[in-house]
C-alpha cells in the first residue's frame, strides 16, 4: 500500500512537471500554442488511468500552481490551463472505462468546445475587448495594408475600394461564423489528442478498445437533423430578421458541412482503396479529383446521402 502511494506521489510530480514544461512552450514560442494544446492533457490522462481521477485532478491543480510561480500571469496560465488540461481528466477516464473510440472523440470534442468558449466569453468579460473591437482593429489593419501596397505601387490595377469592401465582407463572415470555427478547431483538436494518446498507450501495452478504419466510419441517419436544424434556423432568421437565429443556423450548417465532408472523405478513401488500377494511375486520379474545384462538394452531397443510402453496406454487413 504504501509503495502504491509512493509510486502514485512519484508519478505525479513526474506528470505535473511534464504538463509544465509543455505549457511552458506555449509561452515560449506562442506558435507551439496549437501543439500544447494537443500535448498538455496527455500526462493527466496517464495520470487517470493508472491512478485515478481524484491524483489526476491534484496533478492538474500542482502544475496550475507551478505555473502561477514561473509566469506570474493569472490570466494567461488560467486560460491554457483551463482550455487544455480538464481535456486530459476526461480521457483519462474513457481510457479507464474503456468507452469506444466514437463516443470519446465525441465527449471530447464537446468538452472541448465548452472550455474553448468558457475561456473565450471569460477573457472578453475580464479585459472588456469585444469582437466588434477585434473586427474594427483587423479591418483597419487589412485597409493600412492594402494602403501601403497600393502607394507603394504594388496594386497599380487593382480597385483599391472593392478590395476593402471585399476584405470587410470576409472579415464579418469571419467573425459571424467564429463559433463554428472554434468548434471545428476543437473536434480536430479533439481527434489528434485522442490519437497521440492511443499511440502513447499501445507503446506503454495497454489494452484498447479498437479503433474503426476511417473508411468504414458511417454516421446514424439521425444525424441529417442537424443539415435540417440549421437550414430551418437560417431560414426563418433571415425570413423574418431574427439576426441571433440566422447566426445560429449558419453555424449550424457550416459545422455539419464540415463534418458530412469528412464523411464524405471517408467514402471515398473506401472506394479509392478498391479501384483495381495500377498505383500510378491512382495517384494521378487522387491529384484530379483534389485540385477539382467542385471535389467540397461532391463529398459534401455523398456524405449527406450515406446515413440514409448506406452507399458501401456497412450497415447490413453489421445487421448481418
Amino acid at each position: 500500500m504504501a509503495k502504491s502511494s509512493i509510486r502514485s506521489t512519484v508519478e505525479g510530480a513526474l506528470f505535473s512537471a511534464l504538463t509544465v514544461i509543455i505549457a511552458v512552450l506555449s509561452f515560449s514560442m506562442p506558435l507551439m500554442l496549437i501543439i500544447s494544446g494537443m500535448l498538455i492533457p496527455l500526462p493527466l490522462t496517464l495520470m487517470v488511468y493508472r491512478h485515478g481521477l481524484k491524483k489526476g485532478f491534484l496533478t492538474f491543480i500542482a502544475s496550475y500552481i507551478l505555473l502561477l510561480i514561473l509566469f506570474p500571469e493569472p490570466l494567461s496560465v488560467s486560460a491554457i490551463m483551463i482550455q487544455f488540461a480538464p481535456l486530459g481528466l476526461l480521457l483519462g477516464l474513457l481510457y479507464k472505462n474503456s468507452v469506444s473510440a466514437g463516443k470519446s472523440i465525441i465527449a471530447c470534442t464537446a468538452v472541448s468546445t465548452l472550455l474553448t468558449f468558457t475561456v473565450m466569453i471569460s477573457v472578453v468579460s475580464l479585459t472588456g475587448i469585444s469582437l466588434s473591437y477585434l473586427e474594427k482593429e483587423m479591418q483597419t489593419a487589412m485597409n493600412e495594408s492594402i494602403n501601403f501596397y497600393h502607394n507603394t505601387g504594388l496594386m497599380e490595377n487593382v480597385d483599391v475600394e472593392d478590395l476593402k469592401q471585399s476584405t470587410e465582407q470576409t472579415m464579418q463572415s469571419l467573425i459571424m461564423l467564429l463559433p463554428g470555427i472554434l468548434i471545428i478547431g476543437a473536434m480536430l483538436s479533439s481527434i489528434i489528442t485522442y490519437l497521440l494518446s492511443r499511440a502513447v498507450f499501445k507503446r506503454m501495452n495497454y489494452k484498447l478498445v479498437p479503433l474503426p478504419t476511417f473508411s468504414r466510419w458511417t454516421f446514424p441517419w439521425y444525424s441529417l437533423w442537424v443539415v435540417v436544424i440549421g437550414l430551418a434556423l437560417t431560414i426563418i432568421g433571415d425570413r423574418y430578421n431574427l439576426s441571433t437565429t440566422a447566426v445560429v443556423g449558419k453555424n449550424i450548417i457550416y459545422v455539419a458541412s464540415m463534418i458530412f465532408v469528412l464523411l464524405g472523405v471517408s467514402i471515398a478513401t473506401y472506394y479509392y482503396k478498391r479501384i483495381p488500377f495500377h498505383p500510378l494511375i491512382k495517384v494521378a486520379i487522387l491529384f484530379l479529383v483534389i485540385i477539382w474545384p467542385f471535389t467540397p462538394f461532391m463529398l459534401l452531397g455523398i456524405g449527406i446521402i450515406d446515413p440514409i443510402l448506406d452507399i458501401r453496406k456497412i450497415n447490413k454487413e453489421k445487421e448481418a
